[in-house]
């Protein structure tokens, strides 16, 4: 998965809050702007949110027929075939770029004016520790247009 960044260097306002617990006691705490691509599936939703100075997280929602106000599970990065939530986060820990794929937890969502909200809690293994994680999001504006990207994966 990747982020591009674009727009994240303007002063778009701040709709994501993250903190990683890298134990055993490092706490890295930032907020982002976010946006969210539509991608041409029509079954999947992308909510962004990147630094240039390398910072970021990207959830990558799949829904069945529409996307609803709800717990979205946590799922193995690649996995398309049941509803639920693909999470990614980099931070910097130090100066030393770190990152991982959420393993377990969930997405909380909700829908409003055209707006998503809601919060992520969850944890993966990075550099085999097991590091919790809690992203919440407001105000960001859900995209009407379906992007031309395919939004897979790479892993």
């Amino acid at each position: 998965m990747g982020c591009d960044g674009a727009g994240a260097g303007s002063r778009q306002p701040l709709l994501l809050d993250a903190m990683v617990v890298f134990p055993p006691r490092d706490t890295v705490r930032f907020s982002l702007p976010a946006t969210t691509h539509r991608c041409a599936d029509g079954r999947t939703v992308l909510i962004e949110a990147v630094s240039p100075e390398g910072s970021g997280v990207l959830v990558r929602l799949h829904f069945r027929d529409s996307l609803v106000s709800g717990s979205y599970p946590v799922l193995a990065p690649g996995d398309t075939s049941a509803p639920g939530a693909v999470v990614a986060v980099r931070y910097l820990l130090r100066e030393v770029s770190r990152g991982f794929f959420f393993d377990t937890g969930a997405v909380q969502l909700r829908l409003a004016a055209g707006k998503v909200a809601g919060h992520v809690q969850g944890s993966g293994t990075e550099t085999g520790i097991r590091t919790p994680a809690r992203l919440d999001y407001r105000d960001v504006p859900l995209s009407l247009a379906t992007d031309t990207t395919s939004c897979g994966f790479q892993l």
